[in-house]
């Protein structure tokens, strides 16, 4: 009779176990490598049709990070709307740019998945907000 409760409590151990794990790994998701970010949209404010994007990439002492490859994924943010992709070009050392195609008014989510020089690979998340007509 003592073993049904073991075993129940046995799975909430193991369960308990996974749940923290899950909870560090995303924390280390979260990390930049102490990397600081810094963009710029142009028109402001923001309209539908073409817009440039420029991103700022520096490091913990503030050198800025050359040599990186950036890709943008930009998603409306409802659902129902195809993504748009488009890569940044390097003007600068750590300075990126790229032009393109917002075709809605309202707001969206750029996710920048960022290639170091280093191999070492990374996500930034920021919004552009109020896209006007």
């Amino acid at each position: 009779m003592l073993a049904a409760p073991r075993a129940a409590a046995g799975c909430c151990c193991l369960i308990l176990c996974a749940c923290f794990g899950f909870v560090q790994a995303c924390r280390q998701q979260g990390k930049t490598h102490d990397l600081t970010f810094e963009h710029e949209i142009s028109p402001q404010p923001p309209r539908v049709g073409k817009v440039t994007i420029t991103l700022n990439i520096k490091d913990a002492s503030g050198a800025p990070v050359a040599g990186a490859h950036l890709a943008l994924e930009v998603n409306m943010s409802h659902a129902g709307m195809a993504p748009v992709f488009t890569e940044a070009r390097e003007l600068q050392p750590g300075r990126y740019q790229s032009v393109m195609e917002l075709s809605m008014a309202g707001d969206w989510n750029v996710t920048v998945h960022v290639s170091l020089s280093d191999g070492r690979k990374l996500d930034h998340d920021f919004e552009i907000k109020g896209v006007q007509p």
